[in-house]
C-alpha cells in the first residue's frame, strides 16, 4: 500500500516547511525560530512599557500652633480648645485673622461655633462685634440707621459692621446663611481689596475705610430651613470647617456618660437620616446641670421635650434603651 504526501508547497509556498516546524518546535529550538519568522506584527506579544514610577506631591510641613487649654468667654464661661489637624483651633483663628484669611464654621446649632469665636477673639485688639443673622436681617442692622432720641429728633448710630471695621475689629455674622445675598453683598468691599463702604444710607457719615486688623468671621447651619449661601459669598472665606460635638470633651465637663452615649447614638442615626436632630454640646450641659438640680429623670423628660416633635419617638427609644427604662417627654 502506498502512501501519498500532499505537496503543500503547491497551495502555499514554504507551507510544507512551516507546519513541519510547527510539530518540531517543541523539542527543535531552531524550528521554533522558523515559526517566529512566520508571525506578522500583529499577532507578535509586546512586552508592556514599565510605568514611570510616581512623583509625590510635596508636602509643607509647619510648627503646631498651640496656646493655652482653656480660654475665657464674655459670659465667664470657659472655652476648652480643641484639634484642628496638629493646631489648636482658637490660635487658628487667631493666626487667620493676621493673614486676612476669612472663616467660614458650619455646624448643627449649639455644637460650639459661637463659642470658639469668643474665646479667640472677644478680648484681642479692636474688639468683637455681633450680627445674628435671620430671614428679616436688613442692610441697616449691619450698617447703622437714624434712631429716635428722648426729643424726638433724629440720630445717626454706626451698626456693628461699621463699627468693627473702623475700630479693626472682628465681626462675626452669626447664622449667615439665613441673611439674603443681596443684604450680604455690602460686607464684599470691606473684604477685599477695596477695604472700604460708602455708607449710601447717610452721606455725611461717607466712606467707611477699614482699619489693620478688621476681620469677618461667620458660622452657620447649612441644614437650617431657608439656608443660601451663594458663590460670591462663598469663594470669600478662605477656610471653610464643620463643627462638631466633642464627645469626650462632654465627658471631661460632667456630662452623665449615659447621656454621651445616647446622643452619639442619636449622632449616628441623623448621619444615616433616621432622624434629624441629635443633642449638641449646648443640650449636653443644660442636661448635666438639670439632673444635677431636679434629677437624671427630669433632665431626660427636658431633652426630649426639647427634641423635634417629629424625632421624639427615636430620641425616646434611644434613651430608653441606654438608660434601661421607658423615658417620655415632659409634660406638665
Amino acid at each position: 500500500m502506498t502512501t501519498t504526501i500532499p505537496d503543500y508547497d503547491k497551495l502555499n509556498p514554504g507551507l510544507a516547511d512551516l507546519l513541519v516546524s510547527a510539530v518540531a518546535q517543541a523539542f527543535d529550538t531552531g524550528a521554533a525560530e522558523k515559526m517566529a519568522k512566520h508571525v506578522i506584527a500583529q499577532g507578535k506579544i509586546t512586552p508592556a512599557r514599565a510605568s514611570a514610577p510616581k512623583k509625590k506631591a510635596a508636602v509643607t510641613t509647619t510648627d503646631a500652633l498651640t496656646g493655652m487649654d482653656k480660654f475665657m468667654r464674655p459670659n465667664g464661661e470657659s472655652y476648652y480648645t480643641r484639634k484642628w489637624g496638629e493646631h489648636d483651633d482658637v490660635m487658628v483663628l487667631r493666626k487667620a485673622r493676621e493673614m486676612s484669611s476669612y472663616i467660614l464654621l458650619y455646624g448643627a446649632p449649639g455644637c460650639g461655633k459661637t463659642a470658639l469665636v469668643e474665646a479667640a477673639f472677644y478680648d484681642q485688639f479692636g474688639g468683637m462685634q455681633t450680627v445674628l443673622g435671620s430671614g428679616d436681617t436688613e442692610v441697616a442692622d449691619l450698617v447703622g440707621g437714624y434712631v429716635q432720641t428722648p426729643s424726638g429728633g433724629f440720630i445717626w448710630e454706626d451698626g456693628p459692621l461699621v463699627k468693627a471695621a473702623e475700630a479693626g475689629g472682628v465681626l462675626l455674622i452669626d447664622e449667615i446663611g439665613l441673611i439674603d445675598p443681596k443684604v450680604l453683598s455690602i460686607v464684599y468691599g470691606l473684604m477685599d481689596g477695596r477695604r472700604e463702604y460708602t455708607v449710601t444710607a447717610n452721606p455725611e457719615r461717607g466712606t467707611v475705610k477699614a482699619a489693620e486688623g478688621f476681620y469677618v468671621i461667620a458660622a452657620t447651619n447649612p441644614n437650617a430651613p431657608g439656608v443660601r449661601l451663594s458663590e460670591a459669598l462663598l469663594s470669600r472665606f478662605a477656610v471653610h470647617a464643620e463643627m462638631t460635638t466633642d464627645w469626650s470633651l462632654a465627658r471631661k465637663l460632667g456630662v452623665p456618660t449615659a447621656a454621651v452615649t445616647a446622643a452619639q447614638n442619636l449622632a449616628k442615626k441623623q448621619d444615616s437620616a433616621e432622624t434629624s436632630w441629635a443633642p449638641q454640646m449646648r443640650e449636653l450641659l443644660a442636661f448635666r446641670d438639670l439632673s444635677t438640680t431636679f434629677g437624671t429623670k427630669f433632665a431626660i423628660s427636658n431633652l426630649l421635650a426639647a427634641a423635634p416633635e417629629l424625632d421624639r419617638p427615636v430620641v425616646a427609644d434611644v434613651f430608653t434603651r441606654v438608660f434601661g427604662e421607658e423615658c417620655r417627654p415632659a409634660k406638665i
